[in-house]
């Protein structure tokens, strides 16, 4: 079994040789260097935006958008989860309106949220929470729904009562399932960011890769894009270690 370090080792050695190539191959001349810009090129346009002060404002604006709609979209989908999961009449009327949300693409309500909310704080974060809540939703429901049913009746045959018996059984048993659900809902939240920051917005990394992409500023663009992916593997590393700290018995890598 590899070690920790090892493995830290190896991803440092990954991304550093991703960011070499990437360096080799746009300098190569194959490509124009405008149109498709080197690490070296791109981190100058960081310099650039971090020393005037719009890279901290635009980080600073998703993170927070993001971060809310994550948790509204969680709470919301681990809710209608075990709702659909646990009860049947709930599973074949409100699950089967999710269906039908479920495969609407998020960026479709991008015109709609600006209606409803403006072009506020809150419309954002309603996206975010929007593309958050099915993934969430369907995995929970997953994870309840295959909950065997010979642990249910031994508790209940002990005398625990429906609250003790979610606590007890169908929650820990689930959130493997659930422990996923959110997982994927992390990736989304970012996607959907994007979307929601393309109209309407003033601040944000998906507004500054269309504001520079019509200034024609490619290096901006593609700082953008990376920031997007750099943040998203963060969430996701600081995700995993919260899931082993706190839940041991969930195998997640």
């Amino acid at each position: 079994m590899m070690s920790k370090k090892f493995i830290v080792f190896i991803n440092i050695l990954t991304f550093t040789g991703f960011f070499v190539f990437w360096e080799i191959i746009s300098r190569s001349g194959f490509f124009n260097i405008n149109l498709f810009p080197p690490p070296s090129i791109v981190w100058k346009a960081f310099l650039e935006s971090l020393s005037s002060g719009e890279f901290i404002a635009d980080v600073l604006a998703s993170l927070r958008r993001v971060t809310i709609g994550f948790i509204f979209g969680a709470c919301i989908g681990i809710l209608l989860g075990l709702l659909t999961g646990l009860v049947n009449i709930f599973r074949i009327t409100i699950g089967q309106i999710l269906i039908f949300f479920r495969n609407i693409p998020s960026i479709a309500f991008v015109p709609l949220a600006i209606v409803w909310f403006g072009i506020g704080e809150a419309s954002k974060i309603f996206l975010v929470m929007w593309g958050v809540v099915f993934p969430v939703w369907i995995n929970t429901h997953q994870g309840v729904i295959q909950v065997d049913k010979h642990y249910i009746w031994a508790i209940k045959s002990l005398g625990a009562n429906k609250l003790q018996t979610l606590k007890e059984v169908i929650l820990p048993d689930a959130f493997p399932f659930i422990a996923t659900g959110l997982r994927v809902g992390i990736a989304l939240a970012f996607i959907t960011l994007v979307a929601a920051e393309l109209a309407g917005a003033f601040y944000g990394i998906g507004y500054r890769i269309s504001a520079s992409h019509l200034i024609f500023r490619v290096d901006k663009m593609v700082l953008g894009i990376t920031i997007l992916g750099i943040l998203g593997l963060f969430a996701d590393k600081l995700y995993v270690l919260l899931i082993r700290n706190y839940f041991q018995w969930v195998e997640i890598k």
